[in-house]
């Protein structure tokens, strides 16, 4: 499913996103992320540490909420998650560069590596306005 022109608008000018995952007791976990929308997927930058990864292994099913400053318009998105744990410096470097107009490190593939960075890949299965 793709998204009407105002979403992919919203989608692509915003940079901050909420993204809800589900915790082992059934109970939504919300956690504020960065992201990058690419080729209809969103990715994002996180570390086996967190709970947002333990919970997308244990389910793929989540939802995002895009909000614009002022909270209209708003984009929200369900869909399902699968994480990469082995190719992930372009899309983590496009999320950086989303977040910041920096050069990135020349020892950016090391820093992922050494933070034990993943990314969590959000097919959108269905856009709310």
């Amino acid at each position: 499913m793709a998204p009407t022109p105002e979403q992919e608008q919203i989608i692509q000018e915003e940079k901050l996103a909420v993204l809800a995952t589900l915790r082992s007791d059934g109970s939504p976990q919300l956690s504020p992320i960065n992201y990058a929308y690419q080729d209809g997927q969103f990715l994002i930058s996180t570390t086996r540490d967190r709970a947002k990864y333990k919970n997308v292994r244990r389910n793929p099913q989540v939802s995002l909420c895009i909000v614009r400053a002022g909270g209209r318009p708003y984009v929200m998105i369900s869909g399902r998650a699968r994480i990469e744990e082995t190719d992930i410096e372009e899309g983590t470097a496009q999320i950086a560069r989303n977040m910041s107009d920096q050069p990135l490190p020349e020892n950016f593939a090391e820093r992922l590596r050494e933070q034990g960075r993943i990314l969590i890949i959000v097919t959108p299965e269905r856009f709310v306005p």
